[in-house]
């Protein structure tokens, strides 16, 4: 009876459906128990090499720097990037270069003025090229996440000619982070010896960059390969269309650089796929190989020098000096060749300096700058080729002095007379160079003042940077940096405003002048009035309204944030306004109005209750 019922309750097909699942279950199990039993070890983060970067979700793509460390805001613009502020629209006349890359392009671990882009467009300045760089690298990225960084950042700026930085190590993070399994088969493979067994995904990843040498044709390199080249292809096309043209350069890394390196066999693969693409291509290794370890800070990032030798091995391929005329895109450039100056001898290049040729002065000179070696007889050569009749020649001098640094201080007068100069490379040469001398050019202050308000965008920011190194003089440039900043019309405004925060509390008298500068339509003139009225300090409290408002700047706000703080107790006022920013979405917003809480004091009691509830802010830093 009971049997006929549960045959009834259970047709023949359920209960075949119920034994194969316990067959199933049973069966897997024991293969469950037989790989735990023999697997080596567990599956904890696979040993891939610490620069193979593993894509984490929501943070694939990072637009905004999240340094919370040393003042970001010195280092990084409104874009995120380590890089001054540009301009949206394009000045005449002015080829644009965008450098797309990761922390190696970023310059990981050097001042922002010694990654390579920043070099390359002091280089370009330098022979008179009009050219705007633009470093568009984020520490960590790979070719994928490059092309967002264009299509998100770069494309806005419509730049004529687009760099892509490749690091090796972008090649396995390719491959380790686009061929992962469903989110699903990822839980399981952490949970199951089985599925771990099944998936293999050891055998699918790549270890480091040296296992791209040593098994160049193995499947798994391969593939790696083919997915990079496949977004090269979509970032040329889009370039393209653009109206711009993509050039690839590639980066070594530091053990390709010692005896017994291997063939450069990864660099040579990606030199035939450019071949084959008709995109430009530039190995940086030969550039690289007499500097040896001393081009390196690490495995990979470069050192002053290192980075130095890449911008120049790149000025020297001729890429930014050709228009739209003289290669259609699309079409391979020329090759790259070595400026011929540069294996001279300094006793060579000052006879150099004194050829028939222009072009071949204006090598020297700048070779010279790029040697800065025996500045007892290069600096007052190269001051006496300041008054050269050749204008290319007087700028390769000013950014070849520059190149001495503080040895070239008994050039300081010369390179102030050429600020002057009826030409603008000179003049942003002159600028730049004293900028490198230091506080010995001081003097020149005053000079440099005048050069804020330079029509040439590129002199004006070349002036700005100077300044910050001279230690301005107050009494001298307090005057003229004040009604520069006071004047909605004037081109360097946000220079002149930048500048007041270099004299620190003497530029009070410029406070009603700035707070003006609150109200401008420029984003970078705001930014710049507002972090120069922190660095005035107690004397900026009139300022505090404005600022205060300013907070709900949705780019720009924090800066308003921190001015605050630098005014300290005098801004009182802004506790209440300070305490609700504390509940903002932006947790550098929310930690930077903690830190300008106690700043103020004992005045900001009445936040309390909100400070204590960011004890619990779920960012660390808050």
């Amino acid at each position: 009876m009971s049997v006929r019922v549960a045959s009834r309750r259970f047709p023949p097909l359920a209960q075949n459906l119920l034994l194969t699942v316990a067959t199933l279950i049973v069966v897997g199990g024991a293969a469950e128990g037989l790989c735990r039993l023999f697997e080596r070890e567990r599956p904890a983060p696979p040993p891939v090499a610490e620069y193979i970067t593993d894509w984490g979700g929501s943070e694939f793509v990072t637009l905004k720097s999240a340094a919370t460390g040393w003042p970001p805001w010195e280092d990084y613009n409104s874009d995120g990037l380590r890089d001054r502020e540009h301009p949206v629209a394009k000045p005449p006349g002015v080829r644009r270069v965008a450098c797309l890359g990761d922390s190696v392009t970023l310059g990981y671990g050097i001042r922002p003025q010694e990654a390579w882009p920043q070099v390359l467009e002091d280089l370009l300045d330098a022979r008179g090229r009009r050219a705007e760089v633009f470093n568009v690298a984020f520490g960590g990225w790979s070719t994928r996440q490059e092309l967002i960084a264009y299509r998100r950042l770069a494309r806005r700026y419509k730049p004529d000619q687009v760099l892509l930085g490749i690091c090796l190590n972008d090649i396995p993070e390719m491959q380790n982070n686009l061929t992962r399994p469903p989110r699903l088969v990822r839980a399981l493979y952490r949970r199951s010896a089985l599925v771990r067994t099944v998936v293999g995904a050891r055998r699918r990843e790549i270890a480091n960059v040296e296992e791209l040498f040593r098994d160049p044709t193995s499947a798994k390199v391969r593939e790696a390969f083919r997915l990079m080249f496949d977004d090269v292809r979509v970032l040329k096309a889009e370039v393209g269309a653009d109206g711009g043209r993509l050039a690839v350069v590639v980066f070594p890394f530091r053990f390709q650089v010692v005896p017994g390196a291997p063939a450069p066999s990864a660099q040579r693969t990606i030199a035939d796929f450019c071949a084959s693409e008709g995109l430009p291509f530039l190995d940086a290794l030969p550039a690289l190989r007499d500097l040896g370890e001393a081009a390196f800070i690490d495995y990979d990032h470069f050192s002053p020098a290192g980075a130095r030798r890449v911008a120049e091995a790149v000025a020297d391929t001729g890429w930014i000096d050709l228009d739209e005329a003289a290669a259609p895109a699309g079409a391979a450039l020329p090759p790259p060749t070595m400026a011929a100056a540069a294996g001279k001898p300094v006793a060579a290049l000052l006879v150099s300096l004194r050829s028939a040729e222009p072009a071949e002065r204006a090598s020297a000179a700048r070779a010279l700058g790029n040697r800065a070696a025996e500045p007892a007889s290069a600096v007052p050569a190269l001051v006496r080729a300041l008054g050269d009749p050749s204008p290319e020649v007087r700028a390769s001098a000013a950014w070849g002095l520059g190149g001495f640094g503080p040895s070239a201080d008994a050039a300081v007068t010369a390179l102030a007379a050429s600020l002057r100069d009826e030409n603008a490379p000179v003049r942003a040469g002159a600028a730049w160079a004293l900028g490198r001398i230091g506080s010995s050019a001081r003097p020149a202050s005053a000079a440099l003042v005048s050069l804020v308000d330079d029509p040439d965008e590129s002199v004006r920011w070349r002036a700005g940077e100077a300044l910050a190194s001279v230690d301005p003089e107050p009494a001298v440039c307090l005057e003229p940096l004040r009604r520069i900043a006071a004047d909605p019309a004037r081109p360097g405004r946000a220079e002149a405003a930048g500048a007041l925060g270099l004299l620190g509390p003497a530029a009070a008298p410029a406070v009603p002048a700035l707070v003006s500068a609150l109200g401008d339509a420029r984003g970078e003139v705001r930014a710049r009035a507002a972090v120069s009225l922190g660095r005035i300090g107690p004397g900026a409290a009139p300022a505090v309204p404005a600022l205060v408002a300013m907070i709900g700047d949705a780019d720009r706000g924090w800066r308003a944030v921190d001015a605050l703080g630098g005014i300290g107790p005098d801004a009182a006022a802004a506790v209440g306004a300070l305490a609700e920013a504390l509940m903002r979405p932006s947790g550098s917003v929310r930690w930077r109005a903690a830190q300008a809480l106690g700043r103020i004091g004992p005045s900001a009691a009445p936040a309390a209750p909100a400070l204590v509830r960011a004890l619990e802010d779920g960012e660390d830093n808050v």
